[in-house]
């Protein structure tokens, strides 16, 4: 893009920029002025309708005075004579506005004793403005009787022969008030209940038409459109005598022409602002252009000096900025043609310098090894390439390859020189990782039980060799109380350092829930719940976990993914125990755990075990087998010593394998229970 399109360019942003903002500050400036008129119109109507309410009960107050005052009245009223109050009503020049008055007469005991007009038998005044108005306070203002029905309300206490004192009230429809707070607006006028229903209107028909939805606990002002005309609409909550909200004074002005003039003046606004944008921005495109010829003209002939021509000239040489650049330029002609005929003068000395250059690397390729020194001086002997290959370029490759075969001899012995130190390096961790797997071997198996406490009920007895240094699998068992026995087998997923820490971990874990959870299966659940938070070695434990009631012989026990364990009787039959289906530990938070239940009897024998027994692996690849197991089990072990029988199990494993490398840990717990009073023995 050229430089004057992008000064147009920018320009041009600059006045959009310029007008967004002017346009915004506009909407900012009608929204405060809206705001403004909107506070001093709810104002303005408020105080209105409040005159004229004023006024409508000082009317009312006016007609109970006027009775007062007259004898006969007062005698109409205590007797209670409807047709006699309406006659004086009309002499005293009220005859029009009879129709649209409702009169009642409460006495002390708040009954209505006299009524005239629609509101017979409903009560004008609610509780609290009746205890005023009985008590010679006088009460005036709004009044709503109905959901649809409000009217303005004045009472006075009068004392009448034969009653006593009395509540005298007067109301009237606020019909009149909402017509004269219309012709006061010059706009239409509607007074709409609590519940937002019409309680009048001064025009029916654009009350409809405009479907307003009205809140009338909220003072509002906006405008809106009733087919083509735009209407401003103002709500004024309005209250009773009580100062409660009993609705809402509603009105619509027509302000058509005032919103057509100001969207006129808007859009006339606008239309002004972008003409003057685009003459303004093709005004100042043409100056550029008419100013940046003299340059375009001075780039023409420093292009050319570029390509070595420096026969171009440059016309335009004042004093302004162009000017300077065509000073400038002459300049650089001068300057190409002083470098040309300089470069010529070291391109003879160049010459003279490359002979000695050659020579020199001649005696350098004498130190370096012989079949290299050969390769170079071939180089050295090549004849040119091409033409436009001169002596230096040739000197600058020999060098180059010369230079490459040193670094290639120093870099094989630098490489010679780090592996050896690397290796030196490696050898002495590799003897300290050793001696730390070691200890940690030696840690892992000082944490599993040693020897089974003596107890004449049962015998317990395990065994674990790891595949590597430290491995993991486990096993455990422990008294939870002095009848209750506990015992696990179990199998963390992976080998080394991370499946022996999570070993710890869980065995830790699973002997402290034990101690609190006396059922299996809420053992298991809180330890895989325990086990799955912050899991993110994703590492399980598929385990064997029972309790044992050494009494009973009663055994309750959760599989989590486990190799089922063998149950030998004491006639040497061989079962493998009822599985629970449940899922593998640290898989899944809240896995729920089923357990299931056996009765052993004196003289049986449990085998628990871990996958390192069944897949133990010969040097054909050949797996162990759970047949095996099995055959081994029947072959009359249970007659043997507790302890010989991981022996002879480990044995069998041995002569499997017939010298193949170890493939997983293997892992044996055996238990033999003698029952509630059978002797301790290792038979």
């Amino acid at each position: 893009m050229l430089l004057r399109s992008r000064i147009t360019l920018l320009v041009g942003i600059g006045f959009v920029a310029l007008c967004l903002a002017f346009f915004g500050a506009s909407l900012v400036r009608d929204r405060l002025e809206h705001r403004r008129s909107s506070q001093i119109a709810i104002s303005l109507q408020g105080s209105l309708w409040s005159e004229i309410v004023e006024a409508q009960v000082s009317d009312l107050d006016q007609i109970l005075a006027e009775l007062e005052a007259s004898p006969l009245a007062m005698e109409a009223l205590a007797a209670g004579d409807r047709e006699r109050v309406l006659q004086e009503l009309k002499e005293l020049g009220y005859e029009e506005d009879i129709p649209n008055l409702s009169l009642e007469m409460i006495d002390q005991r708040r009954d209505i004793v006299f009524s005239i007009g629609d509101a017979f038998g409903r009560g004008i005044l609610d509780a609290g403005a009746l205890d005023k108005a009985l008590t010679g306070r006088s009460v005036g203002g709004l009044r709503a009787v109905s959901a649809t029905d409000i009217l303005v309300v004045a009472s006075r206490t009068l004392t009448l022969a034969g009653r006593g004192a009395v509540a005298v009230v007067l109301a009237r429809d606020a019909r009149i008030a909402v017509n004269r707070f219309a012709s006061s607006l010059g706009a239409v006028a509607s007074l709409v209940s609590l519940r937002g229903k019409l309680v009048d209107t001064s025009d029916e028909v654009l009350w409809r038409q405009a479907n307003l939805a009205v809140s009338p606990r909220v003072a509002l002002y906006e405008q809106v459109a009733v087919g083509p005309r735009t209407y401003s609409v103002t709500t004024v909550p309005v209250d009773d005598l009580a100062g409660s909200i009993v609705g809402a004074v509603v009105s619509l002005k027509d302000e058509t022409a005032e919103w057509e003039a100001q969207a006129t003046l808007r859009r006339t606004a606008i239309l002004v602002s972008l003409a003057l944008v685009i003459f303004g921005l093709f005004g100042l495109y043409v100056f550029l252009w008419y100013s940046f010829r003299p340059l375009e003209n001075a780039i023409a002939v420093l292009e050319a000096l570029s390509r070595g021509d420096t026969s171009g000239t440059l016309d335009h040489t004042g004093a302004d900025e162009i000017g300077r650049i065509g000073q400038a330029v002459v300049g650089l002609r001068a300057n190409a043609q002083a470098l040309a005929e300089s470069r010529r003068q070291r391109e003879r000395v160049r010459r003279r310098q490359e002979a000695v250059i050659s020579s020199e690397l001649k005696a350098l390729a004498d130190a370096i090894d012989p079949t290299d020194r050969e390769e170079v001086l071939a180089l050295l002997a090549r004849p040119e390439a091409s033409e436009g290959d001169d002596e230096l370029r040739r000197v600058a490759r020999v060098l180059h390859d010369l230079s490459r075969r040193i670094v290639e001899q120093y870099t094989r012995l630098s490489s010679m020189v780090v592996e050896l130190r690397e290796a030196l390096i490696t050898k002495t961790k590799l003897a300290g990782l050793q001696q730390e797997l070691e200890i940690a071997r030696q840690v892992q198996l000082a944490i599993l039980p040693k020897e089974f406490p003596p107890d004449p009920r049962v015998m317990v007895d395990g065994h674990m060799t790891p595949a590597r240094e430290v491995g993991g699998d486990f096993y455990d068992y422990f008294f939870i109380d002095r009848s209750t026995l506990g015992f696990v087998v179990a199998d963390v997923s992976g080998k080394g350092v991370p499946a022996a820490l999570f070993m710890a971990i869980s065995r830790t874990l699973l002997r402290s829930t034990a101690m609190f959870e006396r059922s299996p299966s809420s053992s298991v659940r809180r330890l895989n719940d325990l086990l799955a938070v912050e899991n993110d070695q994703m590492l399980f434990v598929t385990l064997f976990y029972g309790v044992i009631d050494l009494d009973t012989g009663r055994c309750t026990y959760v599989n989590a993914g486990h190799n089922p364990p063998y149950r030998i009787s004491r006639e040497g039959k061989v079962d493998a125990l009822p599985t629970t289906k449940g899922m593998a530990v640290a898989v899944m938070e809240g896995f729920v755990y089923a357990e299931r239940e056996i009765q052993l009897v004196p003289g049986d024998t449990l085998i628990l075990f871990t996958d390192g027994v069944t897949e133990a692996f010969d040097i054909d690849d050949e797996p162990y087998g759970e047949k095996r197991l099995e055959a081994l089990l029947a072959s009359g072990i249970h007659e043997r010593p507790v302890p010989q029988v991981e022996h002879d199990v480990l044995a069998s494993i041995r002569a499997f394998e017939r010298g193949a490398p170890q493939a997983d840990d293997i892992t044996l717990l055996t238990l033999r229970y003698f029952g509630g009073q059978g002797p301790r023995n290792t038979h």
